[in-house]
């Protein structure tokens, strides 16, 4: 239980930091589309992430490799966030424009 409640502070620890990437990396429509594609990815890993556990199970006869398939998509996922650029210029508040006569 205190494994359990320990990952779980972790887990819900990360997501705030998370969910600022698309608006770190993206302006304006494109983090929206970003916020939008992090959803249909989200979704669409945990429908389809049944069906890898259950065929490497049936395979293997042991969830070990569904397990170490799951957690090496996390160390992936790690890597690729690890390595994406930071444009600090789009944290910036931008510039009032200036109206035209």
């Amino acid at each position: 239980m205190v494994a359990l409640s320990v990952s779980a502070f972790g887990m819900f620890a990360v997501l705030p930091v998370f969910w600022t990437l698309p608006t770190a990396f993206l302006s304006g429509a494109s983090a929206a589309a970003g916020i939008a594609a992090i959803n249909s990815l989200g979704t669409s890993a945990g429908f389809a992430g049944g069906y890898a556990m259950g065929a490497i199970k049936d395979a293997t006869g042991s969830f070990a490799g569904g397990l170490l398939l799951i957690a090496a998509l996390a160390l992936v996922a790690m890597v690729v966030v690890l390595s994406l650029h930071h444009d600090a210029g789009l944290e910036r508040s931008p510039a009032p424009s200036v109206a035209q006569s």
